[in-house]
């Protein structure tokens, strides 16, 4: 089986390619998540300033929760098992350096 760069085994080049999958992941979790605090952070100051804009999404928000939890958790939960484990490294390395 021929790979993209010549004389390196394709076992190799698939674990690299996964490795490298996981970390823009990881790293693109990982800045999700901050801008998800920032806007909830910039919510709150500007709730207390008096610019309750989102209180309605908030309460449907806080309402529907645990259900999107639940369905985030089932389709994981399943796929988790099928996962290699470069990618599993490389979503760890990008969480953590991302």
């Amino acid at each position: 089986m021929d790979t993209i760069i010549p004389f390196v085994p394709a076992s190799i080049m698939s674990f690299i390619l996964f490795l490298i999958v996981g970390l823009l992941i990881g790293a693109a979790v990982k800045k999700a998540v901050v801008s998800a605090v920032l806007v909830i952070l910039a919510a709150l100051i500007a709730s207390i300033a008096g610019f309750n804009m989102i209180s309605a999404y908030s309460t449907l928000l806080l309402q529907h929760l645990p259900n999107i939890a639940m369905s985030i958790s089932r389709q994981f939960g399943t796929s988790l098992d099928t996962l290699p484990i470069a990618f599993l490294i490389g979503l760890v390395l990008g969480l953590w350096k991302g």
